[in-house]
């Protein structure tokens, strides 16, 4: 959905839904007779709860065109939703490539949606999430204060904050020979490969203080999240994905894990090929058929 901006106070209004603050007083437990109804945030929701789709802002292509960042806060803490686009998930009903499947809690800068580069900078570009019961939105804008870079995304993802100053320019990892469409049985793991080319960038940081006092040096393995690796994701489909494991280190260019599903279907599985610092997300479909044993007899 693409609205006109009306006035500089709603832009501020919109800007605290998408940080998920606004809309969460209005989810508190009812009060008790005889007591203040004042939001408690000790309590955790297992389920019931509604969804925030969010604008985590934009970046300008290359080629002229914008890259609008979206994620979303689902505030259940177990409860997994699943959403197929349309009316409850969509910009204005249509599909612009987001995620059906939303779980538990923040996911950031999840998916982007790429606007022309004539995209009227007085327009917004909304996101309508309705889950249980609760219908949210998301406004995307090209406003000058909504810009992001690599550094912006890579520390909301969790990976480096900042580079050293003196590092080489990092470079986005490549998936190369994408897998094609896969068949899979429901209840059988799928073994999916990824290769993954990646510059080495950034390198592993030195810890000059601790070296110059003499302490222990980091391990010889990077962590996790400082390391080239693979992060999986359902992006779509009509049961349960699971992932074993989720996220898997690059070695020797490669990383693979086993999926299995808990229900015939056409699914959508995401992966994030990630260096310490870039994410760079690949789509793998796959057709789900019901196990021997649930088939009919001929």
């Amino acid at each position: 959905m693409i609205v006109m901006r009306h006035a500089f106070v709603t832009a501020w209004v919109v800007a605290g839904l998408c940080a998920g603050v606004a809309a969460v007083g209005a989810q508190q437990p009812a009060a008790s007779p005889g007591q203040d109804n004042i939001y408690n945030n000790s309590v955790r929701y297992a389920r019931g709860q509604s969804l925030q789709p969010v604008f985590e802002g934009w970046e300008k292509n290359a080629d002229g065109t914008f890259s609008m960042w979206f994620g979303y806060l689902n505030r259940n803490y177990e409860e997994r939703l699943n959403i197929p686009v349309g009316a409850n998930n969509g910009f204005n009903g249509e599909d612009m490539g987001q995620t059906e499947v939303f779980e538990p809690r923040r996911s950031r800068f999840a998916f982007k949606v790429v606007v022309p580069a004539n995209f009227p900078k007085d327009r917004d570009l909304v996101w309508t999430v309705t889950a249980n019961g609760v219908t949210q939105k998301a406004f995307g804008s090209l406003w000058p204060v909504w810009e992001v870079d690599q550094s912006t995304i890579s520390a909301n993802r969790g990976s480096r904050t900042a580079i050293d100053f003196d590092a080489p320019p990092n470079a986005a990892p490549k998936v190369v020979n994408p897998p094609p469409k896969q068949t899979a049985e429901a209840g059988k793991p799928l073994e999916l490969t990824l290769s993954v080319e990646d510059d080495g960038n950034p390198q592993p940081r030195v810890d000059r203080g601790a070296s110059v006092a003499g302490l222990k040096g980091r391990p010889a393995e990077r962590p996790l999240n400082d390391s080239l690796r693979v992060s999986w994701v359902q992006w779509r489909g009509p049961g349960i994905a699971t992932f074993d494991p989720r996220v898997v280190r690059v070695q020797e260019g490669r990383a693979t894990t086993k999926i299995t599903f808990d229900k015939p279907g056409t699914y959508v599985l995401r992966a994030y090929a990630e260096d310490a610092s870039i994410h760079t997300p690949h789509d793998v479909s796959v057709t789900v058929t019901a196990a021997v044993t649930d088939r009919p007899h001929q």
